[in-house]
């Protein structure tokens, strides 16, 4: 990818990166859990961000699925994450509840949604936090197991000219799709922007930098062409492909 196509969203994703990722780690620590489950939310943050690297690699190297499959299991690390850092009252028996076997992550979330999410605001647009969050989750549902949805990301498809409505689809071990590449990039940026408003909602001291970070973050974010701009619409924005409207062509962001 040259220079000049390098999207804005891309830019600040990895600008923030780091400070978002530090404060993370430091809140993690400071968590005021007990000590039986103190653990649970520092070992959310290593999965999180070992998932993460796995799926890295495993995208720069063309295995999309597998990537993608990966990434899922980052927004179920948040949860974890979240319950360790959000100081709300009851967080301790749900936290418990998780370590028992007695919550799944639809349950925490539900939790979250109940005495949490409601203080958050807005979304990546004007869409609410539960809204964000929920069809973020359902979208990356369908990758939990090896489908023939999550099949469709080991392929390539090709198109002679830009326009032309008939393409050839190459399979194979590691087939690079550029697309594929950048929209899986593009979620991970979505998952780091959602940690940093996680601790943004958390934090009790204001750290006015940080949040001009974020909200350049979010803006950028929100532009991109493979979102819809407004309705959250996740379900649709991963799948296997995005077409342009306009062209009939595969969006190349």
């Amino acid at each position: 990818m040259r220079q000049r196509e390098i999207p804005e969203w891309f830019s600040k994703a990895e600008e923030a990166f780091d400070p978002i990722h530090q404060r993370i780690a430091a809140a993690v620590k400071a968590h005021g859990l007990p000590t039986h489950l103190s653990l649970a939310p520092q070992e959310a943050v290593y999965f999180f961000v070992h998932s993460m690297q796995i799926a890295y690699e495993a995208n720069k190297a063309g295995v999309h699925a597998n990537a993608l499959s990966q990434t899922r299991y980052c927004v179920e690390a948040l949860t974890i994450i979240e319950l360790g850092i959000c100081r709300k009252n009851g967080r301790e028996a749900i936290l418990e509840e998780w370590l028992d076997g007695k919550a799944s992550p639809g349950k925490v979330r539900q939790w979250l949604a109940q005495n949490v999410w409601p203080s958050y605001g807005t979304g990546l647009w004007s869409e609410s936090w539960e809204d964000f969050m929920t069809k973020l989750a359902k979208a990356v549902q369908p990758y939990a197991h090896y489908t023939a949805q999550l099949a469709q990301w080991q392929s390539r498809l090709h198109f002679a000219n830009p326009g032309e409505k008939t393409a050839y689809i190459e399979s194979g071990p590691m087939v690079y799709d550029p697309q594929k590449a950048t929209r899986i990039t593009l979620l991970h940026s979505i998952l780091n922007y959602t940690l940093a408003r996680i601790w943004l909602a958390s934090s009790t001291t204001k750290d006015l930098e940080f949040h001009a970070i974020v909200t350049c973050l979010r803006q950028a974010l929100g532009k991109s062409r493979y979102l819809d701009g407004q309705q959250t619409n996740w379900e649709h924005q991963f799948f296997a492909m995005v077409w342009d409207r306009r062209t009939g062509s595969p969006i190349l962001e």
